[in-house]
């Protein structure tokens, strides 16, 4: 993509009332054929004797697949959420742990990877905020090196959500697995914005938002277990739509506890919700047209640019720009935290959509952002 003209993908999105939106890792604007999905959708609700009885077993069957065919795995490994959320208190509530066992965190993490594990103190585990040896960020090495006799989880994000620093996954997942470690990671500032395949890096729980990079409804999302630790996961809230036979409601009798297979046991309840499935089912779809891939290098492409013209704007990049370190999210600073609030704030009067996340500007596109929203960016930062 060369140029705004050959892409081909700005046309399928809404004009964000004449502002310049490059703040994707706060909410994903719908695509125009998603749109279109959830205004069908309300007629269900507007009309129920349309509803068919299916509806409640295909709709989620087929936003499985839609996650399946998005990360490279089986369907029968996607469970339906409501946010990254879902699978991280899942895997805190649910994962085999004891009194005495310690889960390691990066210091910084976003409070939905951090909050759900320390809810498990009255239950004796041990949670421990792993700081940088040395440089701004903590990674994999850092995690490594904390690791002691009682770690028995690490949980990460995959992308951290202020710098946008990307976690090295495969080498964390080695080591976790040589130990006999959990692997937990938050997804929801990379699924949809870094092309990875799950089924090829040892992650045993990723929980993603639907919200943000994925373009789908708000209180969307999916929870990812690794077929060698679904068995290990305690179901701690039994969904009864996830019950073998339940569905069934001519034949109650008894009412055995079997849970259906696959990950589906972990699914929130009214998993078939339409009004949002619909949505984010053509969302899915149309990202998998687009190529997360695509995806990734209109991103880098787009924050070279803005990175080359920051000197008349007179700013430093805060990101580690290493390029196995890179993501969809570019943080700013000024010389003082004074300065990089003052700068957030001309750009948000001047129509720049973008976030202030820990004292960064944090610059967000996506498929739809063209080389023009970077110029509109660097004019508003340099007052021109």
């Amino acid at each position: 993509m060369a140029s705004d003209e050959a892409n081909p993908w700005r046309r399928h999105f809404s004009d964000f009332g004449g502002k310049v939106y490059l703040d994707c890792a706060a909410q994903g604007p719908f695509p125009e054929e998603s749109a279109v999905e959830v205004r069908s959708a309300l007629r269900l609700k507007e009309h129920p004797e349309e509803i068919a009885g299916s509806l409640y077993e295909v709709l989620p069957g087929r936003a499985r697949e839609a996650v399946a065919r998005l990360i490279g795995c089986d369907p029968e490994s996607v469970a339906l959420a409501t946010g990254a959320s879902h699978g991280l208190n899942l895997a805190a509530r649910c994962l085999p742990l004891k009194e005495g066992d310690e889960v390691l965190l990066a210091n910084g993490e976003f409070p939905a990877n951090v909050y759900p594990w320390l809810n498990r103190a009255s239950d004796g585990v041990e949670v421990r905020l792993v700081r940088p040896a040395a440089g701004r960020f903590v990674g994999e090495t850092d995690l490594i090196a904390a690791i002691g006799p009682k770690t028995r989880v690490i949980s990460i994000s995959h992308v951290a959500f202020a710098s946008g620093y990307r976690a090295d996954l495969r080498a964390l997942g080695e080591a976790c697995r040589e130990r006999g470690i959990f692997l937990v990671v938050d997804g929801a500032q990379s699924v949809g914005a870094v092309d990875f395949n799950v089924s090829e890096l040892a992650i045993d729980v990723l929980a993603a938002s639907g919200d943000k990079w994925l373009l789908a409804p708000f209180g969307t999302g999916f929870t990812y277990v690794a077929p060698s630790v679904l068995d290990r996961l305690r179901v701690a809230d039994v969904n009864w739509m996830n019950v073998e036979g339940s569905s069934n409601l001519n034949e109650l009798d008894g009412y055995p506890l079997r849970f259906r297979d696959g990950a589906r046991r972990f699914d929130i309840p009214e998993a078939a919700s339409f009004l949002n499935l619909t949505g984010f089912i053509a969302s899915l779809s149309f990202l998998s047209r687009v190529g997360v891939a695509a995806v990734e290098e209109n991103a880098r492409r787009l924050h070279d640019l803005l990175i080359r013209g920051l000197e008349r704007a007179s700013l430093r990049v805060a990101s580690d720009l290493t390029p196995e370190r890179r993501s969809g999210i570019l943080a700013l600073e000024a010389s003082t935290r004074e300065e990089t609030r003052a700068l957030y704030r001309r750009l948000r009067e001047r129509g720049i959509v973008v976030s202030l996340r820990d004292n960064l500007v944090r610059v967000s596109p996506h498929i739809y952002n063209t080389r023009r929203d970077i110029e509109s960016l660097l004019e508003a930062a340099a007052g021109t």
